[in-house]
């Protein structure tokens, strides 16, 4: 029984190391994997993307205030997006997003992100995913 062990854990963690391998290398080239999601990006506080995918630009409108432009193809209005703060943003933030509104623009190709901290708007980094 010991040995079954083994293996399967040895073939659990060979499994790692060549995804997070493949992981890094596409992330250097500066775009960014997610199967499943139509569209996720990782952005900076002051709107610049990290890495992306589906989506064509990220504007930010005010202090705290970003709209996430996504592919022509995909209707955002209908979707239910995620965000969330990244790693560094002070731990009292919070980040709010919808994807039915005309903040942005067209509720079809937008997703409208907002952070603040302590009740009043505020700059900071955050991943959004739009499934």
């Amino acid at each position: 029984m010991p040995k079954i062990t083994t293996v399967a854990l040895a073939g659990v963690m060979a499994g790692v190391v060549s995804i997070g391998g493949a992981v890094a290398a596409y992330a250097a080239l500066g775009g960014a994997q997610g199967p499943g999601v139509r569209a996720a990006a990782v952005v900076n506080a002051d709107g610049s993307v990290v890495r992306s995918k589906g989506v064509t630009g990220v504007r930010k409108l005010a202090t705290g205030r970003y709209c996430i432009e996504l592919d022509s193809d995909y209707d955002a209005s209908r979707s239910v997006p995620v965000a969330t703060k990244r790693w560094g943003a002070p731990w009292n933030s919070t980040v709010f997003v919808n994807a039915n509104t005309t903040d942005c623009g067209s509720a079809e190709r937008h997703v409208f992100v907002a952070g603040g901290n302590d009740g009043a708007g505020a700059d900071l980094p955050f991943h959004v995913i739009v499934p």
